[in-house]
């Protein structure tokens, strides 16, 4: 595929990088949105997770002993708890952290450029006018 040369005069420069730049940077926020979102196979993984960890409990249960019945519940159900919390957190904060950290940083850099471009904006534009000075007029 052959591209266009980029123009010499800085001005269209500037406009062509710049909007190459956003294009990236909406492609990018666009795939960083899409894996944040909800897939079809997490919950499969939550079913998979659940399993086993219920495989876990079971063979803790067996491993405890029966002998004093207030401690073997006791310590069940801490294995029960702890069990759910891991299978319930560790697997999506992992993956959602990384994601949201990265369209953290997509979403600075935007805001940073927009706010180049107000900067612009505003050297292009005459001052307006203090308070002080509408009063006068």
């Amino acid at each position: 595929m052959l591209q266009k040369p980029y123009p010499y005069d800085p001005k269209k420069l500037e406009a062509e990088v710049t909007a190459v730049v956003k294009i990236k940077d909406i492609e990018e926020l666009y795939a960083l949105k899409e894996q944040v979102s909800v897939k079809w196979w997490e919950t499969g993984l939550i079913l998979i997770l659940f399993a086993s960890g219920f495989g876990f409990i079971l063979t803790v249960s067996k491993l405890i002993s029966i002998s004093h019945p207030l401690v073997y519940w006791f310590s069940l159900f801490w294995v029960i708890a702890i069990i759910l919390t891991l299978i319930g957190c560790i697997e999506f904060l992992i993956a959602k952290f990384r994601a949201l950290r990265r369209l953290y940083e997509v979403h600075t850099r935007i805001l940073a450029g927009i706010q180049n471009e107000l900067n612009e904006i505003r050297k292009r534009l005459p001052p307006l006018p203090s308070p002080e000075e509408k009063k006068n007029d």
